[in-house]
């Protein structure tokens, strides 16, 4: 039976499902294959988070029905994409004992995290993630992969990812009202960070910045683990906000001007190049200044990358990212964020699209985009939980070669998505 894995991103902007088939090749390597897409601008969603369950609900069946119909089949199950200023994040430990005999197993693995689960909560906050970012072993520190090395005490550093109670359960009742279940409530920057960074820049130390709509969402990776993560409350509609306001013009006609024209280094823009807008209140269109647009684009772009130093000096990750900062997102596409990024922060910035050595087959151009790097990262996360399936799939005989060699071809498919994703 072929596995399928699917991804529902819900965002303040746009809300996009896919669909893709989990498949193997001869040489044990794991992938995906697009089998449908779907898309719809949001509805009922602000600053990522519901407001309007029977809006957010209708629009989320929009864009699933879309994918189902390019599939040929229903989505039973999906991982979904979160965000939004609700969310909180800290730092927690945990210990198990562990059988000398035995090895570190799974199971001590899982008490370990489950002790570092274990932690006071404000009330309405609920954890969504517990994610090693290193283990003890007896005592020796920085262990990646403890599984099946001698021990008498296991000891890990996690990082748990919090969000509000009621905003996850209005999230999930848009979602389950079209009779899908949810897999898994994946933190949006830990999906966009599979389908964006090299291997290379996770080891090193790098910052996601996910740019959307409504939020900013920030993860920071170092020696192939997650080690902090913060969500902004500012995004790509304040720019577009800014530019109405400035303009006196609808919030529609704003967006359309940021996409088209927008520039954060107006030094960039010729001094007398005009646009043309319309106004409040009036029936032609004005003609304005598209430097000036763009000072105001500057101003807001500027103070998003300030807050985001700040925050990771806060975190005291700002002099430990060598491979510096990757941009996604919607807002990171406007012209000119890479240059301002740089001249702010002082270190590397470049914008990150799904990579085309992702193992995934049938992207389309769009997909490609910026824009879908966490929808992709959603997919990618659905590899590694859905993984365990095709494990005791193969390893109760069917895999390439015939019975007996699942439990090698597992070994060796494990490795293709192994350093995708933290945790």
């Amino acid at each position: 039976m072929q596995e399928i894995t699917a991804a529902i991103d819900v965002g303040t902007t746009k809300i996009c499902a896919l669909m893709a088939a989990i498949e193997h090749d001869g040489l044990g390597n794991l992938g995906l294959r697009v089998l449908g897409e779907g898309h719809v601008p949001s509805r009922g969603i602000r600053r990522g988070v519901v407001v309007n369950v029977a809006e957010a609900s209708a629009a989320i069946g929009e864009a699933v029905e879309k994918c189902e119909a390019e599939a040929g089949r229903h989505m039973l199950k999906a991982n979904v994409g979160i965000a939004g200023s609700h969310i909180a994040t800290l730092n927690s430990s945990g210990v198990s004992p562990v059988d000398r005999r035995n090895g570190i197993t799974t199971a001590d693995m899982q008490r370990a995290l489950e002790g570092a689960r274990a932690v006071a909560l404000p009330q309405n906050q609920e954890v969504i993630h517990t994610i090693a970012r290193h283990w003890t072993v007896d005592g020796q520190r920085e262990i990646h992969h403890p599984q099946g090395m001698t021990a008498y005490r296991l000891e890990v550093d996690a990082h748990i990812v919090t969000g509000s109670s009621t905003a996850i359960s209005n999230l999930v009742q848009c979602v389950t009202k079209h009779d899908i279940d949810i897999d898994g409530l994946v933190l949006e920057p830990l999906a966009s960070n599979a389908a964006v960074l090299s291997p290379e820049e996770r080891r090193m130390g790098v910052a996601v910045v996910d740019m959307g709509g409504g939020t900013t969402d920030i993860a920071v990776f170092r020696d192939d683990g997650l080690c902090s993560t913060q969500v902004l409350d500012l995004g790509g509609n304040h720019l577009t906000n800014d530019i109405a306001m400035a303009l006196s013009t609808p919030f529609d006609t704003a967006e359309s001007i940021k996409v088209r024209y927008g520039h954060v280094v107006p030094e960039r823009v010729a001094a007398d190049e005009a646009i043309w807008a319309t106004v409040f209140g009036e029936k032609a269109e004005r003609s304005f200044s598209r430097r000036f647009m763009c000072t105001v684009l500057e101003a807001r772009a500027g103070e998003m990358f300030e807050i985001i130093r700040d925050k990771l000096e806060e975190s005291g990750d700002y002099k430990r990212l060598p491979a510096g900062l990757v941009l996604t997102g919607g807002s990171s596409q406007l012209q000119g964020m890479v240059e301002l990024g740089r001249g702010i922060l002082q270190m590397p910035v470049r914008v990150g699209a799904p990579q085309t050595t992702l193992p995934i087959t049938g992207l389309s151009r769009m997909l490609q985009s910026p824009t879908y790097a966490t929808t992709v990262g959603l997919l990618l996360w659905g590899l590694r939980e859905d993984g365990d399936q095709v494990q005791r799939r193969f390893q109760a005989g069917e895999a390439p070669g015939g019975p007996g060699n699942g439990a090698q071809w597992w070994l060796r498919a494990r490795s293709v998505f192994r350093y995708l994703l933290p945790g």
